[in-house]
């Protein structure tokens, strides 16, 4: 606001309230106009916000994945375990009844056999083992009934060269996990001890 003017040296109060109430309704428009973000500032906000969350977002997923991975892995040795303890108790039930340490084992000698712990019984896998099955009622591994599992389990025995007293039991479980196909396998020699 000029009280002065160029003209008369001095600016009338009429003139000062006109000027005035000009100047207060340009500066509440302003006030009140909301101030928009640009498209750049749109722009590197969303930029900013989306690699914030993706990397934890990316984190967390491999977690996820190494947790299932470890989860399948403990679960793969407790299976494969568990066939090595079968023919273990096998071989213990033989010296009990008197008869041959490997006996009723012969459809897993040299070739593959599928053994299902709950029921004490093994079986031939012709070619390739199929999956086991999870018991509906008990959750248990089997190979008779229940809901396919991601794992097969094969055991092979084979005899050690230069002694009829010694065999070698090796266990393959196998399963797919997050589209890769893993492998877990332990070897245990067994002996005639009588």
């Amino acid at each position: 606001m000029n009280i002065f003017s160029s003209s008369r040296g001095f600016t009338s109060v009429s003139e000062q309230r006109r000027e005035n109430l000009f100047s207060w309704r340009a500066s509440a428009a302003e006030a009140k106009a909301p101030r928009a973000f640009t498209l750049i500032e749109t722009f590197v906000a969303t930029s900013v916000l989306l690699v914030t969350l993706a990397a934890p977002l990316s984190i967390a997923a491999q977690s996820l994945r190494s947790a299932y991975y470890a989860r399948d892995q403990v679960t793969a040795f407790y299976l494969a375990q568990e066939a090595v303890e079968y023919v273990q108790a096998k071989r213990d039930q033989n010296y009990l009844a008197g008869t041959p340490w490997l006996s009723g084992l012969d459809e897993c000698i040299d070739t593959s056999c599928n053994v299902d712990f709950p029921a004490f019984d093994h079986e031939a896998c012709p070619t390739t083992c199929p999956a086991l099955l999870i018991s509906d009622q008990t959750g248990l591994f089997n190979i008779e009934t229940g809901t396919p599992s991601v794992f097969t389990r094969a055991v092979k025995i084979t005899a050690v060269p230069g002694t009829s007293e010694e065999v070698s039991v090796t266990v393959t479980v196998s399963w797919v996990s997050a589209g890769i196909s893993r492998q877990f396998q332990i070897a245990e020699n067994l002996f005639d001890w009588l």
